[in-house]
Parts: C-alpha cells; sequence; structure tokens
C-alpha cells in the first residue's frame, strides 16, 4: 500500500542544515570578539587602577614624610653636623618623628630618610639609625615604578621659592613649604605643596 504524499518525511535538507550552522558560526565568532574585548578593555582598566593607587600611596608616604619633619641635626658617619633637612633639586634626606616602635626596641622614635629618582622610579631611602656611621647603609625602596622625573622646591620665610635647602641663616630652622613636582608616565605631572610652617 502507497503512502499518500502529504504524510512525507519531516527532516531538514542539507542546504538547511548548512545556512544554520553558518549562522551559529557567525553569531558564536561575533559573541567571542565582543567578549575579548570587554575582557582587554577591563584588563586594561584594572592595570590603570592598581598604577593609580600607587602613586596614590607613593604621594601619600611622601607627604607623610615631609608632614613630620623636625629640626633634630644629625651627626654623618665623618663625625659632622649635618642639617635636619638637606635638600637639592632632585633629592632631599630629612629627619621626622613618629617612627613607630612596635617591638619595643631600644631605638629612637627619630628616623632619617630620602627621596630621590633611582632608575626608573622614585625610591624612598632610610637609615637604621639617626646619627649614621660608617656601617649605618641606607636601604632604598622603589615606592613608585616609571617615573620621568622628580623636582624639589623649598620656600623660605622671606617667600622665595629655592633649588636647595638650606639657606645661609635658615640652616637650622626648615623651610615654610615644600613643593615635590613628580612626572610619571601614566599619570603626567603630580604636584604636591605641603606647608610645614
Amino acid at each position: 500500500m502507497k503512502l499518500p504524499n502529504s504524510q512525507k518525511s519531516g527532516g531538514f535538507t542539507l542546504v538547511e542544515v548548512l545556512i544554520a550552522v553558518t549562522v551559529f558560526s557567525i553569531l558564536a565568532a561575533s559573541a567571542y570578539v565582543a567578549l575579548d574585548t570587554l575582557s582587554r578593555a577591563a584588563d586594561r582598566h584594572r592595570q590603570r587602577s592598581e598604577s593609580f593607587a600607587a602613586l596614590q600611596l607613593a604621594v601619600a608616604r611622601l607627604d607623610s614624610d615631609l608632614r613630620q619633619l623636625v629640626t633634630r641635626a644629625v651627626a654623618t658617619p665623618g663625625g659632622r653636623a649635618e642639617p635636619a633637612l638637606l635638600g637639592q633639586s632632585d633629592q632631599l634626606a630629612g629627619t621626622r618623628a613618629g617612627w613607630v616602635n612596635m617591638a619595643s626596641s631600644r631605638r629612637s622614635t627619630l628616623q632619617r630618610f630620602g627621596w630621590q629618582q633611582g632608575g626608573s622610579g622614585l625610591e624612598r631611602l632610610v637609615w637604621p639609625v639617626t646619627d649614621r656611621t660608617t656601617a649605618s647603609l641606607a636601604h632604598a625602596e622603589t615606592v613608585l615604578p616609571d617615573v620621568e622625573s622628580l623636582r624639589f622646591s623649598y620656600r623660605d620665610h622671606a617667600g622665595r621659592w629655592r633649588d636647595e635647602w638650606p639657606v645661609g641663616e635658615e640652616a637650622a630652622s626648615l623651610p615654610a613649604a615644600i613643593e615635590a613636582v613628580v612626572e610619571t608616565r601614566s599619570f603626567g605631572r603630580v604636584r604636591r605643596v605641603v606647608v610645614l610652617q
């Protein structure tokens, strides 16, 4: 007995299957490109956020050091006195208060520190003692990478900006303010002025 023509098989033809696979492939490729672009953008955003957080931390540490400067002169390994703040246009060294002593060691709460550009980064130097000997070596820590330049200026009590400190009769005192300008590759020029008196 013959089946009527109205009861043909309901399958897909080869052309229909190929069209469906092609459309699915195009949609999958488009979705992959979109997800890859989003992933790269998220990675760039994360890296920029981390770089900005490192910049903020470096500026906060520099600010903290400068705000806690004290006027105590220190002894150098050669036995001569060095001012509490010894500053040049591209680096400075100073004595600060507030060095936390968590282990209750027998040491001062004053700390000798310095800031300079080392290699391609901003470096913070610390000495283990305030009055140094030949065995007192500085420990250098790169606080911020990718720094192109570092510049300090010192405002005297007459209101003039200087490239060095101390100046003349003000050797025993601190400047009225210190300006720090850091040029970074990622964020450009960052300027910070800390008023001391």
